[in-house]
């Protein structure tokens, strides 16, 4: 057996052309495998961090067995039926979820985020929920009685069979609000914003509502009875069969509504705005003169 070497090819293309400088192609097989190593090496760090972000995002995500506490996080959990009266739950994240038949009389709920939560027959009697986000929740049969609302939004919620009497709600966001068969006698609404509303025998009676905006809101069949509506807002809105009986509506604006067999029986008018844009003289009781 010879056990002479074979030359290589950078040795006989050197051979061939003595004095020339050769640039020769790296081996194939050699250049595929440190490209499938660089490749590998690439996968391994992407696949690194997406590990990484699915550690970070179980972190963040709900834990519904932690404990009420301000600003846990209870996205998607079940939260019914329980006792959580004066809890301390500010800036919690309650998106998503089942409060029905849950007792939160007391409970400290500032900007708390209860979006497109459940609230069946949930008592939120004396909570504290000032600039909460209560947007597109279904509220039905629960208890608001002298509960604190201020800057909360509750834009596109459904409210039916429920309690809002006596809360305080200045500024609150109800835009496209849905109301049904609910009170909210003797409730404080100055400066909030009804603006396309579809309520049905709404209960205002004894509100304090200045400045309050039920522009283009269905209000067919409303008691707003002794209510106090200086500068109110109804362009628009849908007043059929509404009594505003010994209300003030002082610099009230309801021009372009529709009043067919509403009561303003001595209702003060004093330099409101009537429907075809006509001005109350100041003193104005009962019709706009």
């Amino acid at each position: 057996m010879s056990n002479k070497k074979t030359p290589c090819l950078r040795e006989k293309l050197a051979a061939k052309y003595p004095g020339r400088l050769l640039i020769v192609q790296p081996d194939v097989p050699a250049a595929r495998s440190i490209q499938l190593q660089h490749n590998a090496s690439k996968i391994s760090s992407a696949l690194l961090m997406i590990a990484a972000i699915f550690v970070f995002q179980g972190n963040v995500q709900a834990a519904c067995e932690d404990p009420a506490g301000p600003g846990v996080n209870w996205t998607g959990c079940d939260k019914s039926g329980l006792n959580l009266a004066g809890a301390d739950l500010q800036s919690a994240v309650l998106r998503r979820v089942d409060l029905s038949n849950t007792d939160l009389s007391g409970a400290r709920m500032q900007t708390a985020d209860l979006s497109f939560s459940k609230l069946a027959n949930t008592n939120f009697e004396k909570a504290r929920l000032e600039q909460a986000r209560i947007n597109n929740t279904d509220i039905s049969d629960s208890n608001f009685k002298g509960a604190i609302l201020d800057e909360a939004r509750l834009s596109r919620a459904t409210i039916s069979n429920s309690d809002f009497s006596d809360v305080r709600a200045s500024k609150v966001n109800f835009y496209q609000v849905t109301i049904e068969n609910s009170a909210f006698n003797q409730a404080q609404l100055n400066n909030s914003d009804f603006t396309g509303a579809k309520i049905s025998k709404g209960q205002f009676e004894n509100i304090i509502a200045q400045q309050v905006v039920f522009t283009r809101a269905n209000l067919e069949a409303a008691n707003f009875t002794s209510a106090m509506l200086k500068g109110a807002n109804f362009v628009s809105a849908n007043l059929i069969e509404a009594r505003f009986d010994q209300a003030d509506m002082s610099e009230a604006s309801i021009r372009d509504a529709i009043i067919d067999r509403a009561s303003f029986t001595e209702t003060k008018l004093s330099n409101a705005t009537w429907v075809k844009y006509e001005r109350c003289r100041l003193g104005s009781v009962g019709e706009c003169e």
